[in-house]
């Protein structure tokens, strides 16, 4: 699949984590687009219509498993934008398993390597 025009979600309230994820994604030719917290996540899932989303899972104004859920119940059923929660605290099989009940379709655990952003985003995109 060419990822020329693909439009990526990144939603986390870390300026530093958001453009480390920005640059490495855009240099791969994805268009980004960023929300600080997760209520302004829904705002620009809907505006924008990525698609991918991409979560920290503990940020302010909704957590990305609220954000996760809140964009299922949003889209249509011809759609389903696929959505990898991200974090550094909750790196354990309950809170894989709980991303994967609110909707996510993969977790990350940081700190990652570009390489592992980019095998994620890219599997998730051919799957």
């Amino acid at each position: 699949m060419s990822h020329k025009k693909t439009n990526i979600l990144i939603v986390d309230d870390d300026p530093g984590i958001q453009e480390i994820m920005r640059i490495v994604l855009e240099r791969q030719g994805y268009r980004v687009h960023i929300a600080e917290d997760g209520e302004k996540a829904i705002s620009r899932f809907l505006d924008v219509g990525p698609d991918l989303v991409i979560s920290d899972i503990s940020m302010p104004k909704g957590d990305g498993f609220n954000v996760a859920i809140l964009i299922r119940s949003k889209e249509g059923k011809e759609k389903k934008t696929p959505i990898l929660l991200v974090s550094a605290f909750y790196d354990d099989q309950g809170n894989r398993d709980n991303a994967e009940r609110c909707g996510a379709d993969a977790f990350l655990s940081k700190p990652f390597t570009q390489r592992q952003l980019l095998d994620a985003v890219e599997g998730l995109l051919d799957g």
